[in-house]
């Protein structure tokens, strides 16, 4: 089955988002949006990185930084849902956060 860039940006059931989280067991479903903190060791480095993430996927998260932590909260703003866009992002930050964390 071949998925097209709309098909990309359908909102998620919540069943779905539960499901697709399975492989990535460090981010949770807050109900509307995907969310991950973290402590990175290289925080610069991390953030270039996602930025770089982003630019490639043409998708972006939300970054909140609080004393060294960082929160991703990822959703398509334009659906104002979880879609399979957002867990693209989700399961290619965490390859990130793999080599930017202790």
């Amino acid at each position: 089955m071949v998925t097209t860039t709309t098909d990309r940006y359908v909102p998620l059931t919540d069943e779905q988002v539960t499901g697709a989280l399975r492989p990535l067991p460090h981010w949770r479903y807050d109900g509307s949006r995907l969310v991950r903190q973290v402590t990175p060791v290289d925080l610069w480095g991390l953030l270039s990185d996602v930025v770089a993430l982003e630019e490639e996927l043409d998708h972006h998260t939300v970054v909140d930084l609080d004393r060294g932590t960082v929160i991703f909260t990822v959703w398509t703003h334009v659906r104002n849902a979880v879609t399979m866009a957002d867990v693209e992002l989700a399961d290619r930050l965490e390859a990130l956060l793999a080599l930017h964390t202790a």
